[in-house]
């Protein structure tokens, strides 16, 4: 008994030790075992510890791998996670340009702001307690005294960590207000006391201040002169941070982070050529419009703000939901405003209030930037701003900074609407305006002369480019073009005057001059008195209704006329045939007439004719005959039994019965090398030469087709493919009496030779004349002239 509890508790021991060494760092990751032999386990008889090693052995086999030094840490997923997409791919098979924005940033005074408010209105334990108000200024004039709130009671906050320090807000009641409301919320003052205390935070005012002189006096003089406080410029610090290039990802851009739609309604113009949201004069005219409309119609500076970063819909919403045109208010609310805009009204108020009293919070020895100055000057439509910096004997960024309106790089080129003459202003460095207004007109003289193309439907940028007899790389260049970017119909483009030898819209079509372009049309025939046909090439981006209503037809003729999808997208390349009125005249399209092109109805005999040839293949029709598989056939006629399934609509399992109607596709024998022409060429060549293409026997293709398929065929057939008795017959040897095209008669001594005697199955491939690809000739053979002596 006293051995086996000894044996016991050494057991025990002898476990807890292997626990523990297993526990180590240096037991824990043993080195790797050679490939195939499994680690030795502490303890043979105890299966639990033999299998832990293994559990660790595995271990560092994977290790070595994840110390390879990569830029990039590898993407790990659990099996059947998707993994991240290639976005690029995806909008290149959505038909997409490569980016959707020309420019997506944001700027180290925003993303400043956006840590801030992380960092201060985190929901974290020790986000301290809240502000004390008994010593706090009040803006009130009396009132009765509030009892309750009405708001449900929040839960407790958890204790912090440490009890917090008292906070001293006595300097609040020595500091001068702005301009602007100011109500002493919990969120103001936290700002503001983070702004005066944090080394970080008066970092950042001392940045603020400082980037404010660049545009701070122009906005503040536009704002006198519309009647709104001067302080209001500070909302364009928590929209831009003061730089008017910022693009927001939802498509905002500018100082005021205006979007396309609202820009325009204040009449700033946004298209390809120029967005004068980026434009810091006339953007902060517009926003003072704007604001001014939002004050008079809320009546409070911070309502007027809010409707700013929300909108005035989802504002009036709240306010007549939870029934109080209080900001403040509507701001405690659960669900009454969005976070951002909680916190958007409490940042301006905050800094207008650091900006009034800039040695509380440490920034009056900042020094701000010089205001920016520029001299203006003004030029013709479609001038380059190099030419222009040229001009003005300064580097091209310092007048594309200057003109950050300008996109392209160029002012625009005059609309549809705009007079001969009329002239564009843009900003050169101070100084520099007398000299640029003398140098720039002998500069332009000097580059080739641009005239304005208004972009029709159906046409395309290489369409373009062809009818201007330039290139696709020169027009995108002059138009600050992307590869691969849309350009719609009523789009004003720059192009270089035309010559006098302009390309025909049917050589567009086709692609060279001279030949009518292929259009394929449905197989029905659409015959009215009162119309014409013409034919629309589609361009990325149409659609069946667009397209419709452009040529003055309905949607439904045009995809019926075409055996169009409506609910399908349209792909450029596709033609379509529309019926338009005689008398109508499409100047705003680019169409083809129905007398320049080669039209080709959908499974013609020209239409198989055409397609096929372009393959070097040709289309027969064969009847099945006993014994016929399809395996049989794909082999007699090098075709795979995937394309007879396409070809005929059958599956390779069903069975043939004799006279199954079989269509297949067959390479056309490649013609010789033809021989050095002549230096004269009669009409007796003529003849001969399209006397050795014909078959000698004068039978149709098609009734030689059974005969190939016959019983005693099919060991033939096993051998390989075995060209059809059709192509014995289209490919014979050359005539008895003449030499062959690509030989001298000297070298063909057998001349008198009848060609029935020597197949021409057997003939090498090097003697055989070209083919005939077109028809069987309808005279006999007797008819052909004679051969040459």
């Amino acid at each position: 008994m006293r051995f086996r509890k000894a044996a016991r508790a050494f057991v025990t021991a002898g476990w807890l030790l292997a626990g523990a060494l297993v526990s180590l760092p240096g037991f824990a990751q043993p080195k790797p075992a050679p490939t195939g032999v499994k680690p030795a386990a502490p303890k043979p008889a105890a299966p639990k510890p033999a299998g832990k090693p293994k559990t660790q052995a595995a271990k560092p086999a994977q290790k070595p791998a994840a110390k390879k030094p990569t830029g990039k840490k590898p993407a790990t997923r659990k099996p059947g996670e998707p993994g991240e997409p290639d976005e690029n791919a995806r909008r290149a098979i959505a038909g997409l340009p490569p980016t959707q924005h020309r420019g997506v940033d944001e700027s180290a005074e925003l993303r400043a702001l956006r840590e801030l408010d992380l960092a201060l209105f985190s929901p974290a334990p020790n986000a301290g307690a809240p502000w004390p108000s008994d010593d706090l200024p009040t803006l009130d004039r009396g009132g009765p005294v509030l009892l309750a709130t009405g708001v449900p009671p929040s839960a407790p906050l958890p204790a912090p960590l440490k009890p917090p320090a008292p906070t001293d807000l006595s300097f609040i009641k020595k500091l001068d207000l702005p301009d602007i409301p100011v109500r002493w919320d919990a969120r103001v003052l936290r700002y503001l006391e983070f702004y005066k205390n944090n080394p970080r935070g008066r970092a950042m005012v001392a940045s603020w201040v400082k980037k404010s002189g660049r545009y701070g006096a122009a906005i503040r003089r536009v704002l006198r002169e519309q009647g709104l406080p001067e302080d209001v410029v500070w909302l364009a610090l928590v929209e831009s941070g003061f730089d008017p290039t910022i693009h927001s990802p939802v498509g905002a851009a500018g100082l005021w982070q205006f979007m396309p739609e609202g820009a325009r309604i204040y009449g700033l113009t946004v298209d390809r050529w120029i967005d004068e949201r980026l434009d810091p004069e006339r953007s902060t005219l517009a926003a003072a419009r704007y604001l001014s409309d939002l004050h008079r119609r809320f009546g409070t500076w911070e309502l007027a703000f809010a409707a700013y970063n929300m909108g005035y819909g989802g504002l009036l919403a709240s306010i007549r939901k939870y029934n109080t045109n209080d900001f403040w208010e509507l701001s405690r609310l659960e669900a009454g405003l969005p976070l951002e805009t909680a916190l958007y009204v409490p940042k301006i108020v905050s800094m207008a209030i650091v900006a009034k009293n800039c040695a509380v919070f440490g920034c009056d020895g900042v020094e701000p930037e010089p205001a920016v100055t520029f001299d203006k000057l003004a030029v013709g439509h479609g001038v380059a701003l190099r030419t222009v910096a040229a001009a003005a004997g300064v580097d091209l960024d310092a007048v594309e900074d200057l003109n950050p309106q300008l996109p392209v790089g160029r002012t625009p080129p005059l609309g549809p609407d705009a007079k001969e003459g009329a002239s564009f202003v843009v900003r050169v460095p101070p100084g520099t305006g007398a000299r640029a207004a003398k140098t720039v007109a002998k500069l332009l003289e000097r580059e080739d002369k641009l005239e304005r193309h208004l972009v029709r439907w159906g046409e395309s940028i290489e369409d373009i480019a062809a009818l201007r007899g330039t290139t696709k790389s020169t027009l995108l260049s002059l138009n600050g073009l992307r590869s691969g970017e849309q350009v719609r119909p009523g789009t004003v483009l720059l192009v270089p005057e035309g010559g006098p030898d302009k390309p025909t819209v049917a050589s567009v079509f086709s692609g060279a001059r001279g030949e009518k372009p292929i259009i394929v049309v449905p197989a029905e025939t659409y015959a009215y008195p009162d119309r014409r046909r013409i034919f629309y090439r589609v361009v990325a981006g149409d659609t069946v209704r667009e397209v419709a209503s452009a040529l003055s037809v309905s949607a439904a003729e045009l995809s019926r006329w075409n055996t169009l999808d409506p609910s399908a997208t349209l792909h450029d390349g596709m033609t379509l045939q529309v019926f338009v009125p005689r008398e109508r005249a499409l100047t705003n399209a680019l169409v083809l007439e129905d007398a320049e092109a080669r039209v080709l109805p959908v499974g013609s005999t020209e239409f198989f004719t055409h397609f096929e040839n372009l393959k070097g293949r040709k289309r027969l029709e064969i009847a099945a005959a006993e014994g016929d598989t399809w395996r049989g056939l794909s082999k007699r006629y090098n075709l795979s039994l995937g394309m007879l399934e396409r070809i005929n609509h059958r599956s390779r399992t069903s069975a043939l019965a004799p006279g199954d109607k079989i269509v297949v596709y067959v390479a056309q024998p490649s013609p010789p090398k033809a021989a050095p022409p002549p230096a004269k060429e009669t009409p007796d060549d003529k003849a001969e030469a399209v006397a050795v293409a014909q078959p000698v026997e004068d039978k149709p293709a098609a009734a030689e087709e059974p005969d190939e398929s016959k019983p005693d065929d099919k060991p033939a057939a096993d051998e390989g493919p075995t060209k059809p008795a059709t192509f014995r017959n289209e490919t014979p040897a050359p005539a008895p009496d003449k030499p062959a095209a690509n030989k001298p008669a000297a070298d063909k001594p057998a001349a008198n030779k009848p060609a029935a005697d020597k197949p021409a199955a057997n003939k090498p491939a090097a003697d055989k004349p070209a083919p005939d690809k077109s028809v069987t000739p309808k005279e006999p053979p007797a008819a052909l002239p004679p051969p040459a002596p």
